[in-house]
């Protein structure tokens, strides 16, 4: 084996060799190992080269493992974001779909699945939509979005009516998992508290919609798997085609959970920017296409308009869990992932306060529009009104640069 590499890291891949040999019924040697990830990164990515004279066997494989060490994270936690990765991986890999790398193994004891190597090089959506506004440059981000709400379409679509195998996947892996696309009635608490704090919002009406909401998470319809962080730098981009990666986040939920993440600006990520609303109106009409196919809830408009709003109620309620209170006296900046070179992408400038703004605006928008949940639309008004009363100098999210 390779003596360059540490005793932990050795047994991992003589795991994975195993793994691979049983896999596909006869002996394979890995030859080298690269390693692709950054030092400080919470997973190690390892490029796997193995020698095999067979042409059915890819030459090359992923590793990809979480980190032993917690960082921040409850032990339960880590395991839960291990398991939810590897799950999500493996169930589209068992229905027969292409929508992410296909799976090839796992290991718990020493937490690392083997995946696909999708090849190089690795892009994402973030350099479309970071690069200079030339009109070039913008079809591509088009394009590029296109392929991304297809693909995400696409995905819900085939594992509609499939959840319970990916439960089961799950539960093998790691009974005690962490579920997470759920509304819990802390939430609930936790959101009237923050709008009595800051609008002394808390009335009856309120809260039922917010049972409501609570309610329509949990119903079934359009349930699908959720990848749950459907971020610009978790798909992995190369020409006509897209698959999606990093599914730690990923549960069973309602399809639009991940279907409106383009309309709330992507509320879960670093690479979190405004996208104009007629190209988020084409793509969302690209993405209900490919629920159509499957899913015959999403050709009624009512039905699917309301779940829509619903969703963003969904993150509204994240958003001001998550950051009011955090950034009320000062405001912090999101750290950001890497950029290509010719990215115009300012990390200096990617504050929390914009996105809180932009989200109340663009959930209220879709409320009115559609008039669903006016109790919490009424609220969110008065907490942005607030808000833009506390924070003078803050305005809404500018466009992704190549919008601009």
């Amino acid at each position: 084996m390779i003596t360059a590499l540490t005793p932990p890291i050795r047994e991992v891949i003589e795991k994975a060799e195993k793994m691979l040999s049983f896999h596909f019924q006869t002996p394979l040697n890995i030859e080298n190992v690269v390693q692709l990830s950054e030092p400080d990164r919470r997973n190690l990515i390892l490029r796997l080269m193995v020698n095999s004279a067979n042409e059915m066997i890819p030459q090359r494989f992923i590793v990809k493992k979480t980190t032993l060490e917690l960082r921040g994270e409850t032990e339960q936690e880590q395991m839960s974001r291990f398991a939810r990765d590897w799950a999500g991986i493996e169930f589209l890999t068992s229905i027969g779909t292409h929508h992410a790398p296909r799976f090839y193994g796992g290991d718990r004891e020493s937490q690392f699945i083997i995946i696909e190597d999708l090849g190089e090089p690795h892009y994402s959506l973030v350099g479309p939509l970071t690069r200079l506004p030339t009109p070039a440059n913008v079809q591509e981000a088009i394009n590029a979005l296109a392929i991304y709400s297809r693909r995400l379409g696409q995905m819900h679509a085939d594992t509609f009516g499939k959840t319970n195998e990916f439960t089961q996947i799950l539960h093998r892996i790691y009974p005690h998992t962490l579920r997470l696309q759920s509304l819990k009635e802390t939430n609930i608490a936790e959101v009237m508290a923050c709008f009595k704090r800051h609008t002394g919002d808390d009335s009856f009406e309120l809260r039922q919609e917010l049972e409501a909401i609570q309610q329509v998470m949990s119903c079934g319809d359009f349930e699908v798997l959720l990848h749950g962080d459907i971020c610009p730098d978790n798909v992995y981009f190369q020409q006509s085609d897209m698959q999606i990666i990093d599914f730690e986040y990923g549960d069973v939920g309602p399809a639009l959970i991940d279907g409106v993440y383009l309309r709330m600006s992507m509320p879960s990520c670093w690479c979190a920017k405004v996208t104009p609303s007629h190209i988020v109106t084409q793509m969302e009409t690209i993405y209900q296409n490919e629920l159509k196919t499957k899913i015959l809830l999403a050709n009624n408009e009512a039905i699917y308009n309301k779940a829509c709003v619903y969703a963003c109620a969904l993150w509204i309620i994240r958003v001001i869990n998550w950051h009011v209170d955090e950034v009320m006296e000062q405001d912090s900046i999101c750290p950001s992932g890497p950029v290509d070179q010719d990215s115009l992408w300012k990390p200096e400038s990617n504050a929390f306060r914009p996105r809180i703004l932009s989200r109340l605006a663009a959930f209220i928008d879709i409320a009115e529009k559609h008039q669903h949940l006016p109790a919490l639309t009424q609220a969110s008004s008065k907490l942005l009104k607030h808000l833009q009363q506390q924070w003078p100098t803050t305005h809404f999210m500018d466009y992704y640069p190549v919008f601009t």
